[in-house]
């Protein structure tokens, strides 16, 4: 995050939910924090169309951490199709 403050400062995302110290090392880097919504407690599944709005709204220069395989702590990935579409 230090590296990303100096070469390509910008707000950083976070997937709600995702681990604690994610939020405190973005933060002591001196970065804003964000949350995007991941997890949809009705369907026990990904909030792929809350998670896709959010995205479409964030500017250019905005950083997006993903966990690109077994999200921590949901366990819940994107299909591949998904993906495709996140990318």
């Amino acid at each position: 995050m230090e590296f990303i403050r100096y070469h390509c400062p910008g707000d950083v995302w976070v997937s709600k939910p995702t681990w604690a110290n994610h939020l405190k090392i973005v933060e002591k880097a001196g970065l804003k924090v964000f949350e995007y919504p991941y997890w949809n407690a009705a369907t026990k599944g990904l909030d792929f169309d809350g998670l896709k709005n959010c995205w479409n709204g964030l500017k250019p220069g905005t950083i997006v951490l993903i966990h690109v395989c077994a999200h921590n702590p949901t366990g819940v990935d994107p299909t591949p199709e998904q993906w495709k579409e996140m990318a």
